[in-house]
């Protein structure tokens, strides 16, 4: 019988500085990457169905991904997210490695690397402070 994975306890962890993962504090939810299967319009003109044929190029896109979390502008996790926004020089060749751990009893593992990312930010006058933050994946998650 399939398991149904809680979500609390999952991490977010982001590796910026390219020494190990470091856990994304206050997360309160993660939009996994919606990958997609390119494909192509592969129709004839003697095709003698009314739907349109599409074949596979056999390539992957990987999609983005995005969170939110509660923004704390004194947290180091948050505080290095941003700089890399700002950071001349690093923007045209970083790769920002990602990995996210589920609470699953194996403790499953997606992990990515964006090459760009984007942070924004809400405050509202009934809510805690909050920051967004996505990714455009350099390829395909890793599924461990």
């Amino acid at each position: 019988m399939a398991v149904k994975v809680k979500c609390k306890g999952t991490v977010f962890a982001q590796d910026l500085a390219g020494v190990a993962y470091v856990t994304m504090a206050q997360v309160i939810d993660i939009d996994l990457p919606d990958m997609e299967m390119e494909t192509f319009e592969s129709d004839t003109l003697n095709n003698a169905n009314a739907g349109i044929e599409h074949s596979p190029t056999g390539r992957t896109e990987g999609g983005s991904f995005s969170a939110n979390v509660f923004y704390d502008p004194a947290d180091a996790s948050h505080t290095e997210w941003l700089g890399y926004l700002s950071t001349t020089g690093l923007l045209s060749a970083m790769i920002v490695k990602c990995q996210v751990t589920f609470a699953d009893t194996g403790t499953s593992t997606w992990t990515f690397t964006c090459a760009g990312i984007s942070a924004g930010g809400t405050v509202a006058l009934n809510d805690g402070l909050k920051m967004s933050i996505s990714g455009k994946l350099d390829g395909i998650p890793v599924f461990a």
